[in-house]
């Protein structure tokens, strides 16, 4: 045969691979050609091979069809450069009414004690997240109050002998203490219990006492609870798991019948990744109608979680200058999501459910150390369309990095740009890690957070920047007095965050669980970045939009902001050049050009028309989530 007619030869069966179907269902088998409904792929991994079989010779889209159940995995799906779509394809991985999970599922309920049911799992399986449900389960839990301890460089000690129940209380030791404050939501794990004293591990409560609102000294208190021992266990909704014994413990709510319920313990920390790299990237793959669900995040089990704000928190095991707090500030931590997203482009979620996830939801070009991958940032053009979010443990989303190369990129390609998230519902979210939000997006630019419709929210609703002013050019006067530019550049050139867009969400019953926080919280310089036509109401602590510490160059105009906190408040330095008109707020500061109504029948007919449109679009407003599959 000659050269000429295996190359015919070769272009014809691209063209015949490359237009064919997958499809994957869960009594298929991975024996099955996978071509056909009826010779189905039973796994992902197995799909995900065949794609990569035949990628390289796209000359049309290739679609994987996932049809209706549940398909846990017991590894993440990891997307690479080799899965991608290419010539200008795409990849789409298109789900029926399919989950994907991270879990295991818990059945065999056996009655104890006090209304307390065990069931078996594998021993040493390790989760800090047992779903019931559909909801999070809290830990088994006391309440005590702050004030009544004394808080010492090791431990915190107590006088009354009505606490004397710590020191006698089974497997207090392994046990942890979470308390919530202003803008923080803090987990100290227990060394010892012992004369009227909890000793701490180091160096998780050394870094849990200095820096701002503090274990010690917090700027708001709202609550103390120790936690995570099996003999607190005496609440309906807590949970207890004993790995090296492989039970789980769990005692129903009043009116839940155990043996109805649909429980899943959260294994995988991980369920999906998208990571290429920058001469590399992963690229031309959508995920539509594909819900996600049963995760877990263990890294508070070992040092805690020593939370500064919206999920960033100091994750190593030291203590850095112990003269300066600042020294940790170049080195906090992002937690990471479910789903990660970095040395991308051109990637794109819509609709399903991302539900029961027990750190984040989707992580959008995060710091590397929030990507299994080690490849961090780099994520463009990504889109995340017309999902349902609910029962999030930390952010729902997060899109962009918090250190150097996230806001001062050593690499160009590092950039994250062009990233849009429209259309999305938050209902109930941050649901574990209570100082977290629906929606963080740090150092990014050119981008669109739009029409997403935010319920019960026990922090702020949308976050945009990050730093303080800090990494501004020219830094912050505020930190040359803290010493921060001892260990980091105080900058010369601006940030990458600018030309971003804010616009049409509806954001209501925010600000449930803290305060400091705006339904529109920024921070640092931002050029041309517009928040327009937000409605925002039903916050009795929260602000309408709050520019904190370094807030500059941003466009607030023509929100509806009628919670009854004050609609507009700025706080710091290096908060001018803001341009703020044609909004309408309940409370707060009389500003030229902005105007004080009592409700919504007072503002504008325009204003009216952007209240009506605010949130999920309304011809989209018949749509509503798919319930998970049982």
């Amino acid at each position: 045969m000659t050269s000429k007619l295996l190359l015919i030869f070769a272009a014809l069966y691209s063209k015949l691979v490359a237009g064919v179907d997958f499809y994957v269902a869960t009594d298929g088998s991975d024996s099955n050609a996978g071509t056909s409904a009826g010779a189905a792929f039973q796994t992902l991994p197995k799909a995900q091979q065949a794609v990569r079989q035949v990628t390289k010779g796209m000359t049309e889209n290739i679609t994987v069809h996932v049809g209706p159940g549940i398909y846990t995995l017991s590894t993440p799906l990891k997307f690479s450069a080799d899965d991608s779509g290419q010539g200008g394809f795409t990849v789409a991985w298109v789900g029926q009414n399919a989950l994907i999970s991270g879990g295991r599922k818990v059945t065999g309920w056996t009655a104890g004690s006090n209304g307390v049911y065990s069931a078996s799992v594998p021993s040493g399986v390790k989760s800090r997240n047992l779903y019931i449900n559909g909801q999070a389960s809290n830990y088994a839990r006391r309440k005590i109050n702050r004030k009544d301890f004394s808080y010492t460089s090791t431990s915190m000690k107590w006088t009354s002998g009505s606490y004397d129940w710590l020191t006698s209380t089974a497997g207090i030791a392994d046990a942890e203490v979470r308390f919530i404050n202003s803008f923080a939501d803090r987990y100290a794990p227990i060394k010892a219990a012992a004369n009227r004293e909890l000793v701490m591990e180091q160096n998780t409560w050394f870094n849990q006492n200095w820096g701002y609102d503090t274990i010690s000294k917090p700027n708001a208190d709202f609550g103390v609870w120790v936690q995570n021992a099996l003999a607190l266990l005496t609440e309906g909704g807590q949970f207890y798991l004993d790995s090296g014994a492989g039970k789980v413990y769990y005692k129903p709510l009043s009116g839940e019948k155990i043996e109805s319920v649909d429980a899943y313990l959260g294994i995988l920390e991980t369920l999906v990744v998208l990571g290429g790299s920058y001469d590399n990237p992963v690229h031309d793959i959508s995920f539509e109608g594909l819900s996600f669900a049963h995760t877990t995040w263990l890294q508070p089990n070992s040092i805690g979680y020593i939370d500064q704000q919206t999920g960033g928190n100091i994750c190593e095991n030291k203590t850095y200058d112990t003269s300066n707090f600042e020294s940790t500030r170049p080195n906090w931590c992002q937690m990471p999501s479910a789903i990660q997203i970095s040395a991308a482009k051109n990637i794109f979620f819509s609709g399903g459910n991302y539900t029961q996830l027990g750190a984040g939801g989707i992580g959008i070009g995060n710091d590397a150390n929030a990507h299994i991958t080690g490849v961090g940032l780099g994520a463009t053009n990504v889109a995340v369309r017309d999902g349902y979010f609910s029962q999030v443990m930390g952010n729902s989303i997060t899109a962009g990095g918090i250190r150097a190369d996230a806001h001062h990129p050593s690499d160009n390609r590092m950039i994250n740009s062009r990233l849009e998230i429209s259309g999305n519902i938050f209902r109930n979210v941050s649901s574990l890690f209570s100082s977290t939000v629906p929606i963080l997006a740090t150092y990014i630019q050119n981008s669109l957070i739009s029409h997403n419709d935010i319920y019960i929210a026990p922090y702020s609703g949308i976050c945009i920047g990050y730093g303080w002013g800090s990494n501004d050019a020219g830094g912050s006067s505020e930190y040359v007095n803290r010493g921060l530019y001892k260990y980091q550049p105080q900058y010369t050139t601006p940030t990458v965050m600018q030309n971003n867009r804010i616009e049409g969400n509806l954001i209501h019953a925010y600000g449930l669980s803290h305060t400091d926080l705006g339904a529109i919280y920024t921070l640092s310089k931002s050029p041309s970045t517009y928040i327009t036509q937000n409605y925002a109401f039903d916050s009795n602590v929260g602000f309408g939009v709050y520019t904190d510490e370094g807030s500059n160059s941003y466009i607030i105009q023509n929100n509806i902001l009628l919670s009854s906190g004050s609609w507009y408040a700025r706080n710091g330095v290096n908060t001018a050049n803001n341009t703020i008109t044609g909004n309408f707020g309940k409370s707060g500061p009389s500003m030229s050009g902005n105007t004080i109504v009592s409700d919504i029948s007072k503002v504008s007919a325009d204003a009216k028309k952007a209240a009506d449109r605010a949130g999920v679009l309304p011809e989209r407003r018949g749509n509503r989530p798919v319930s998970n599959p049982k």
